[in-house]
């Protein structure tokens, strides 16, 4: 007796034995990864605060997760925007990360994309504080004597950050707004050309991440007078006073420092478990070992003490609170409210 099967049958066997070959598949693709290159796709360009925090770290991981290559791609077109773009429309499959900083806790506030740090796995290792800072030859020797004079000489007082809506150019919106400190603020295109503006004595003082200005404070160029850390802190030589030290009243620095930005690897939300486990495994020994602390050291980075994604994603939770804060309540600059994508308010 022949054995009738109609096309629907045959087709739903096909389909059938193709998942059952496909499953054990998918696992031994996982179980070899990363058996092919990884990509990097890096939202700042080479030598800025991401790029010193993020290449060393990927350099160890390649070797302690046995890839093939990790390679970083300069994608910092639209400030970030086209490597997050890019990073979120690959596969999952562990092959795609961004290297990312800060604009992710922003952008999608700010309208640039449809995203939030909700669709990502994060690995953040450090990032580096705010300085507020002066030239050697500045008559500002501390934090008081800066906003003295600015309270005395309004819209005098010029000050450099970066772009608009960035971490530091929202701070010194901070800044004016909740401490009514009357300063002009002119913005350049990254941390660069802000300290650079600032040695040229083209402002009287900058508000910028500290990373960009590592080479100018120990050898006496640049002067720090507070930083957007806890408590005052050791770095470069020197010892920096928090920010906290000249306004002892302002309660959300005292529930929200460290206010740094954050340079680290990020993921596609979707990628297997047994992917991340395995980043998770060589991140934590990675970022406690003796070649990363001296990175943290070398660039004034501020250590976060993060083991892995799921205590990276919390922060970034908290992050992304503030910044909708600043650019929601403090700046006016949000197109898109923390409601709308599920952010917290703190």
């Amino acid at each position: 007796m022949k054995l009738k099967v109609n096309r629907r049958q045959f087709i739903g066997g096909g389909l059938a034995l193709s998942a059952g070959i496909a499953a054990p598949t998918i696992l031994q693709a996982q179980a070899k990864w990363p058996s092919r290159p990884i990509t990097v796709a890096m939202t700042a360009p080479a030598g800025g605060g991401t790029d010193r925090g993020v290449r060393p770290l990927c350099a160890l991981l390649e070797k302690a997760l046995g890839a093939p290559r990790i390679s970083l791609q300069d994608m910092s077109g639209a400030g970030g925007v086209q490597a997050t773009d890019w990073v979120h429309n690959q596969p999952a499959d562990g092959n795609a990360w961004l290297g990312t900083g800060d604009q992710i806790d922003s952008f999608g506030l700010m309208g640039r994309y449809t995203y939030t740090y909700k669709d990502f796995d994060f690995w953040m290792a450090a990032g580096t504080p705010a300085g507020f800072m002066v030239r050697a030859d500045s008559p500002y020797q501390t934090m008081a004597d800066l906003v003295q004079a600015i309270m005395e000489n309004p819209g005098q007082i010029t000050c450099a950050t970066t772009p608009s809506g960035t971490g530091w150019s929202s701070l010194a919106d901070y800044m004016k707004t909740i401490h009514k400190l009357d300063f002009r603020a002119a913005n350049f295109k990254g941390g660069g050309p802000t300290v650079r503006a600032l040695l040229a004595g083209e402002t009287d003082f900058a508000v910028v991440g500290m990373t960009p200005s590592a080479n100018f404070v120990p050898s006496g160029d640049i002067r720090i007078l507070a930083a957007t850390v806890p408590q005052d802190w050791e770095t470069l030589g020197v010892i920096v006073p928090s920010l906290r030290n000249a306004f002892p009243k302002d309660e959300v620095m005292r529930d929200t420092l460290p206010w740094t930005n954050a340079n680290g690897i990020a993921l596609r939300k979707d990628t297997p478990n047994e992917i991340k486990a395995k980043i998770d495994e060589a991140f934590g020994e990675l970022v406690d070992g003796p070649e990363m602390q001296q990175v943290y050291k070398d660039n004034a980075y501020f250590y976060f003490g993060m083991k892995g994604h799921t205590d990276s994603n919390e922060m970034m939770r908290k992050r992304a609170a503030f910044a909708g804060y600043l650019l929601e309540d403090v700046t006016g600059l949000a197109k898109v409210s923390r409601e709308e994508l599920g952010i917290d308010k703190i």
